[in-house]
């Protein structure tokens, strides 16, 4: 996994908890995944802390992501560093998501879940092909002028990646490898 970067932005280190997901608001107060986020894999765990931070400094960059149509109000030293923090940001995350992609579907075949349950597995590999496509397809649409959008694209798919994907896939492939017969019990 790589290192993280975390974007220090003063005049938003005060934001409201109302402002930001549940999940998020949790994680900024605490500093631990909230329970229904909790796979019990070291592991995922721990990167899937990484991806709550990431939404947590995303969010951080603009000065206003939720109401500003462009960045055109603001000025071009602004928009530059804007979309300098985004593209390190954006580096970071797909980096993540790879590497996480990977070990989670090294997890999936070492477990012996490919063979047991190859729909599942699929089913959740394919949710990893659709959420590196989109960050893909954000990375591609990268402009100056329009990075608030971006933020705003890429804040609902890791938003949705948080409470979908982990509930839905992660915690299946947990609950898995947590069986006492699992051959991958304390990876």
């Amino acid at each position: 996994m790589t290192r993280q970067r975390v974007v220090s932005i003063p005049h938003l280190a005060g934001a409201a908890a109302d402002d930001l997901s549940e999940s998020t608001a949790y994680w900024l107060s605490t500093g631990e995944l909230p329970a229904e986020l909790i796979t019990g894999h070291k592991l995922i765990d721990s990167e899937h802390r990484f991806l709550i931070a990431a939404i947590a400094n995303l969010r951080r960059v603009c000065i206003d992501h939720v109401n500003l149509k462009d960045c055109s109000g603001c000025s071009h030293e602004r928009q530059q560093r804007c979309e300098a923090d985004v593209i390190a940001m954006l580096g970071d995350v797909f980096a993540f998501i790879l590497d996480h992609f990977k070990t989670e579907e090294l997890v999936m075949r070492d477990s012996l879940l490919l063979m047991f349950d190859r729909d599942v597995c699929e089913a959740h590999m394919e949710d990893h092909a659709a959420i590196s496509s989109t960050v893909q397809r954000i990375v591609s649409s990268l402009d100056s002028h329009h990075i608030v959008s971006r933020i705003r694209e890429l804040d609902a798919l890791l938003a949705r990646w948080e409470i979908n994907h982990i509930a839905l896939h992660d915690l299946i492939l947990s609950r898995w490898i947590a069986r006492e017969d699992s051959v991958l019990r304390d990876f």
